[in-house]
């Protein structure tokens, strides 16, 4: 009986390793979320813009709340983390621009004669600086993407 459990739990094993793939987001599902993500950024475009200016806003990776005249929307997932997307994804940044949220943000942008830039970052390595010290290997290098809205005097 022993041999039997331990034979399908081998068998299950070895069904997992050779036939699970982990599953990969569709070009169009993906391109829908930006699509939405950059839809919520031009709805709340101007509140941001105040807070910005009265120096309210809080600028990633900045010790400080002054005024910048920029914003940098880094596009987050549903854990508030970076939306970090494999270098195999199919998805570019022309995909983006292509979307109905990109061109309202666009658009409304133009009409309040400010500047905007999306921006593909590439990750690479861990981060680790150190003398004689190297990056660790990654097969796959993940990206991700921003969007800079800039053009107001801080």
């Amino acid at each position: 009986m022993s041999k039997i459990i331990l034979f399908l739990l081998l068998a299950g094993f070895v069904y997992m390793v050779l036939f699970h793939k982990p599953r990969q987001h569709s070009t169009e599902e993906l391109t829908n979320w930006f699509d939405q993500q950059l839809v919520k950024i031009a709805n709340k475009l101007e509140q941001d813009i105040e807070l910005e200016k009265a120096g309210h806003y809080p600028h990633q990776g900045a010790e400080s709340f002054a005024s910048k005249g920029e914003i940098t929307y880094h596009l987050l997932d549903k854990h508030y983390g970076r939306f970090e997307l494999s270098q195999h994804t199919e998805l570019t940044a022309q995909d983006i621009r292509n979307t109905d949220g990109y061109r309202k943000l666009q658009s409304h942008a133009d009409s309040l004669g400010l500047q905007m830039e999306l921006a593909e970052i590439m990750v690479d390595g861990d981060g680790v600086d150190g003398f004689n010290e190297l990056d660790e290997f990654i097969a796959d290098i993940p990206r991700y993407y921003t969007v800079k809205i800039s053009g107001w005097t801080p």
